[in-house]
């Protein structure tokens, strides 16, 4: 999947018109952080690291994004309650959310 498409994605399912840009560049930047992570923490111990995101993980760094950007301003929170509502997260942030769904590559010494 393309950068382009990993975009538009993250833009439907958060309901950013696709003609509205004016979110493109902190998606991206989110983009590129969970890419990273993915990358970092699958490939932890390996000598050989592709350069882009399997194909099996795309969609975990879409819903990575997806976590990160509707989280964003309550980092590091697991719950919170104001005015009679109460909010639990699954995951604290971006990095724990990949953490809990990409498998590292095992490595022998």
């Amino acid at each position: 999947m393309t950068a382009a498409a990993k975009l538009a994605m993250v833009k439907t399912l958060l309901r950013v018109d696709s003609a509205d840009t004016s979110e493109d560049a902190l998606i991206t930047s989110y983009l590129d952080m969970a890419a990273q992570e993915i990358l970092s923490w699958r490939y932890s111990n390996a000598r050989n690291v592709p350069a882009a995101v399997p194909a099996e993980y795309e969609m975990t760094q879409v819903q990575a994004v997806i976590n990160g950007y509707t989280q964003s301003g309550v980092e590091g929170q697991l719950s919170s309650s104001e005015n009679g509502i109460v909010r639990q997260f699954q995951y604290s942030d971006m990095i724990s959310y990949i953490r809990a769904h990409v498998i590292p590559v095992a490595g022998t010494v």
